[in-house]
């Protein structure tokens, strides 16, 4: 039989005597080649019970059955000649060129009549009947029973509820104030999957160490690093200079005007990063404006300003992630 490369291509990972990796685009025959595998390892006389099919989830492998049952019902009805070009298609020949039509007749009874059935199952559900088998071994409880995410979710509130009720609300009342996501029930589903992370007491040194921050390093030294004497008067001397420049100068001048006479602070210079670094999403991301702040006219007419002030952006530059650590 005469087939295009792609049906021929499914033919083939379909052949259960080939060990195959199958990778493709959503809708582009994965199931069905899947599907194929399985009619073809029950018409080499496989018994339905040694078959295990895994699918990510449960629709997955409802799918699947359905498909495949389909198939084999089909077959229990079909004439010799329909149901031997429906094998031709499958890719399913002896070495006369013919099929066992009465095999094939057969596999729909013989896939209902398995003890337990066929099993397509998800990972979750093939994982969970391991655990069944070897509880001990696994450490869990005979009894245990899977979360589902709806079952899980409300495990969450639940236990928010409780601890916003409990002894331990303030801690739950200061977290808040830091808390910046748009759902709390998000961020404790995150929090959940990193128990692993808990189970060992809090350590600053393994801490630190862990965001590259030396055992010494405080706020203050950081601060004092980048604020060096001078930097407000600097900063002043800055702006009257972008009042002298085009519209994207002005603009940071007045930017800097809201900033030049704050406090020392972590929150300060995080908003100075706003002006003197560029962003995220750009060729030089979170890097020092050198060269492009001001814009070039005022460049030119201020060098000795421009000097002190690339220094001064270097150091926002060089403390950004020691502020983020």
């Amino acid at each position: 039989m005469r087939r295009n490369e792609a049906t021929q291509t499914q033919v083939d990972a379909a052949d259960p005597q080939s060990n195959t990796w199958l990778t493709a685009n959503a809708g582009s025959g994965k199931t069905r080649v899947l599907t194929d595998r399985v009619a073809r390892l029950l018409l080499d006389g496989v018994d339905p019970q040694n078959i295990l099919c895994l699918t990510y989830t449960k629709a997955a492998a409802s799918e699947m059955q359905n498909r495949l049952f389909k198939r084999l019902g089909a077959w229990s009805m079909l004439s010799d000649s329909d149901l031997r070009r429906d094998l031709q298609e499958l890719g399913v020949e002896d070495q006369t060129g013919k099929v066992s039509l009465p095999v094939a007749r057969r596999l729909f009874a013989r896939a209902i009549e398995t003890p337990g059935g066929l099993k397509i199952q998800t990972i979750h559900s093939f994982c969970s009947s391991i655990l069944r088998q070897f509880p001990l071994e696994a450490h869990v409880s005979p009894q245990f029973k899977e979360l589902d995410e709806v079952a899980s979710k409300k495990l969450q509130r639940e236990c928010l509820d409780e601890i916003a009720v409990g002894p331990n609300s303030a801690i739950l009342r200061r977290f808040l104030l830091h808390f910046t996501g748009a759902d709390l029930s998000e961020f404790v589903g995150a929090l959940s999957q990193k128990k692993g992370s808990f189970q060992t007491p809090f350590n600053p040194a393994n801490t630190r160490a862990s965001l590259s921050l030396d055992a010494e390093t405080t706020a203050d030294q950081l601060l004092n690093s980048v604020f060096a004497f001078g930097w407000s008067e600097l900063l002043k001397r800055l702006i009257d200079a972008l009042e002298s420049g085009i519209a994207t100068d002005k603009k940071n001048a007045s930017l800097l005007r809201g900033l030049v006479d704050q406090d020392i602070s972590m929150d300060l210079l995080a908003k100075l990063e706003s002006v003197f670094l560029f962003g995220e999403k750009t060729k030089s991301p979170f890097g020092a404006k050198i060269g492009s702040l001001p814009q070039k006219g005022v460049r030119e007419a201020n060098p000795e300003l421009i000097s002190e002030l690339n220094q001064f952006m270097q150091r926002v530059e060089d403390g950004r992630s020691t502020r983020l650590a």
